[in-house]
């Protein structure tokens, strides 16, 4: 593996455990066994490195939800394997999503991670959205509202997921974050 990618390793456990202001390159130069001067080499301001970091993690992103919708038999598997994806970045409940946890430290990130953070944002509501209109459409999921609240439903769905993610870390508590995911199962119908 190499140091920029070690680097981007470090930075995402990181943020996903401490947050981006809850991390210096002092901490990641110990973790990696380095000096800060070669951080610097790599990455010469902090929002560099979280700006590689969210970049990465999106592309895995968009992967997985790919990989959910052509591997699941139906719309309604896809959204549970996207909700188990969100309940294991949980872990023992002190981590989270890379997305949630920029957000939730969003006045430490730079203008261009903020960006960047939206369009993963984006992606994943537009990927939801079309899975509510397939789940309709293929009845594996009861869509309130019908299809045309697709667009609606799936940015509260995000919101639901990501906010079971904070709650859950803050109480360091992972069964939060499954009695409030739980609810939106229901209401989709999804056994």
């Amino acid at each position: 593996m190499s140091t920029r990618e070690l680097l981007i390793d470090l930075g995402e456990t990181a943020i996903r455990t401490r947050g981006f202001g809850g991390f210096s390159y002092a901490d990641l130069a110990a973790e990696a066994g380095i000096r800060k001067a070669s951080i610097h080499h790599h990455f010469p301001a902090k929002a560099d490195l979280g700006l590689a970091v969210l970049e990465r993690y999106a592309a895995r992103l968009e992967e997985a939800l790919a990989a959910f919708r052509a591997v699941q038999p139906d719309a309604a598997g896809a959204f549970r394997a996207a909700v188990r994806l969100y309940r294991d970045a949980l872990g023992d409940g002190s981590s989270m999503c890379l997305c949630a946890a920029i957000a939730a430290d969003g006045e430490r990130s730079s203008p261009a991670m903020l960006d960047r953070l939206a369009a993963a944002n984006a992606l994943v509501i537009d990927w939801f959205a079309q899975l509510l209109r397939d789940g309709a459409a293929d009845g594996s999921l009861d869509v309130p509202g019908g299809p045309t609240q697709a667009d609606a439903l799936a940015a509260a769905m995000l919101a639901q997921l990501q906010g079971a993610q904070l709650l859950a870390r803050a109480g360091s508590d992972p069964a939060i974050f499954d009695t409030a995911t739980a609810s939106l199962l229901r209401l989709l119908r999804i056994a």
